[in-house]
């Protein structure tokens, strides 16, 4: 009978954040200098009058994600702002950076968005962001395709019925890109 080789490293997820660990033990979050990390940042308060794609608001987040971003040295590859949660794809440069980065983001666009000033308690979010290493490749392309039907569906198109009238998706330029 054959033995099964012992683990030389712990197993570990790729995910943190959002609703997967609730309830359970707290983990450090995973994150990669070589490779993108996709971020969702969800708040079920933004909605009608506080959804960040609301006319008084969506340039003034777009234009807070690429200030901070920019601020801590975060490579921004691809955002999309879906209204009630924002979909980015970051590469970044060290652990501190991302700290940065993530506290501040957060906490500027909750200010933004309610009008509260620093101290206040009410709440933006719903949780932590969710976070997912991605990998070159495939992975990445995959996500880049998601990122389209973000945008379709933040504008109110359904993907199924764009495709039925032959619309092809990837070639519409649909998504912010930088680089």
């Amino acid at each position: 009978m054959r033995q099964k080789p012992l683990p030389l490293l712990p197993e570990t997820s790729l995910i943190h954040g959002g609703g997967t660990r609730a309830g359970k033990r707290k983990t450090a979050r995973p994150l990669a200098v070589k490779c993108p990390l996709h971020v969702t940042m969800r708040s079920s308060i933004a909605k009608g009058s506080m959804s960040m794609l609301h006319p008084k608001r969506e340039r003034l987040v777009n234009d807070q994600v690429r200030k901070v971003s920019q601020k801590h040295g975060i490579r921004l590859k691809r955002y999309v702002n879906v209204g009630n949660h924002l979909h980015l794809i970051v590469q970044i440069p060290s652990k501190s950076a991302w700290k940065s980065f993530i506290r501040e983001l957060a906490g500027t666009l909750a200010m933004l968005m309610t009008g509260a000033r620093k101290g206040s308690s009410q709440k933006f979010w719903d949780g932590t962001a969710f976070t997912r290493i991605v990998t070159w490749g495939r992975d990445y392309e995959n996500l880049k395709r998601y990122f389209i039907k973000n945008r379709f569906e933040a504008a109110g198109v359904s993907v199924r019925k764009a495709r039925a009238q032959g619309l092809e998706l990837i070639h519409l330029g649909w998504g912010t890109t930088f680089s």
